[in-house]
């Protein structure tokens, strides 16, 4: 039920021997990955599958955080007085960070390809929220997929459920099934790529530039295009992507896009100085072997996540000279 990977990364493309500290701890990783399981006659109750013949939680395959005796029984006492719905076959592949852009594209869409692979004519089910979160029914559309949204106030009957897992532990990669997200929903572009690409955070909650305008009009003056991805639907995004060639971004979800460049675009992330940890981002751009180019700017904390920066001229002009004679 359990499969043990490794992964070797390439380091970035332009790293300089004073940043190796920086990814040392990325370079080789080994996890352990759960495999898919068909169950039979299962609950669904909230966000956990129960089976009800074994008297079990199956949350090790729901949940990131670790469920105890409390949390469970919680559960069992909400879902009383809801009303039941029997469903014949589906496929479960969220846990509590899937409603989130980056997750759902770098950890649920993984799943389904397994889920699928494994139960191809099964429906994936999802909880009614989903619905309302544009990029997931424009991504399960544009795969073909059936989809069941089940209600808060709804239990379920299951008669056969595939029961998935995360196919790596955050922040890795299962790289085959990163790579089925780009053979699934890539485009292939008319003409060879040729767009340099900025994404910038401006229009972001958190994470954003103090000197942005400077950025965007260097940027600019050096053939780029200015994108706000809150502003373009999912394929319009990944059309967009297809026709990239260079990809630059603050850290970001925006960067989850990668996803859907060529195999022959490159990426520049614009990093936090001195985060050893977050690093999503160089991971996915490995598992997809795409070139990773980087530079280091100074956030406001050592909170990458929560912070916002001051972007780096020098540095950023100087990755782009790199970046253009690699």
């Amino acid at each position: 039920m359990t499969e043990n990977i490794t992964v070797k990364r390439t380091p970035p493309a332009n790293l300089n021997p004073k940043d190796e500290a920086l990814f040392s701890g990325s370079m080789e990783v080994t996890f352990q990955r759960l495999n898919p399981v068909s169950l039979k006659n299962v609950w669904i109750l909230e966000d956990t599958v129960f089976d009800p013949a074994n008297l079990s939680f199956h949350s090790s395959r729901t949940h990131n955080a670790k469920l105890g005796p409390i949390q469970f029984a919680k559960r069992m006492v909400y879902c009383l007085p809801k009303t039941w719905r029997k469903i014949s076959k589906a496929i479960w592949v969220t846990d509590e960070w899937s409603a989130n852009y980056f997750h759902w594209m770098t950890d649920c869409l993984p799943r389904i390809w397994e889920g699928i692979e494994m139960a191809p004519n099964s429906p994936i089910l999802l909880p009614q929220s989903f619905e309302n979160l544009r990029y997931v029914t424009d991504s399960l559309n544009l795969a073909g997929l059936e989809v069941i949204f089940f209600a808060n106030n709804e239990n379920l009957k299951i008669a056969e459920l595939t029961l998935t897992a995360r196919t790596s532990p955050f922040p890795n990669f299962f790289e085959p099934l990163a790579k089925k997200t780009r053979e699934r929903l890539s485009i292939q572009p008319a003409q060879t790529p040729w767009k340099k690409v900025y994404i910038s955070r401006k229009l972001a909650p958190k994470r954003k530039a103090h000197n942005e305008e400077q950025v965007e009009s260097y940027l600019k003056e050096k053939g780029f295009e200015i994108v706000y991805a809150e502003k373009l639907s999912l394929l319009e995004q990944i059309k967009l992507m297809s026709e990239t060639s260079l990809l630059v971004c603050l850290h970001g979800a925006a960067l989850t896009n990668m996803l859907f460049l060529p195999k022959t675009a490159k990426v520049l992330e614009l990093r936090n100085v001195g985060d050893a940890i977050t690093q999503c981002y160089f991971n996915l751009a490995s598992a997809l072997d795409l070139p990773y180019f980087y530079t280091l700017n100074s956030g406001d904390s050592k909170d990458t996540i929560m912070t916002d920066f001051t972007i780096d001229p020098e540095a950023l002009s100087h990755a782009l000279s790199e970046i253009e004679t690699a």
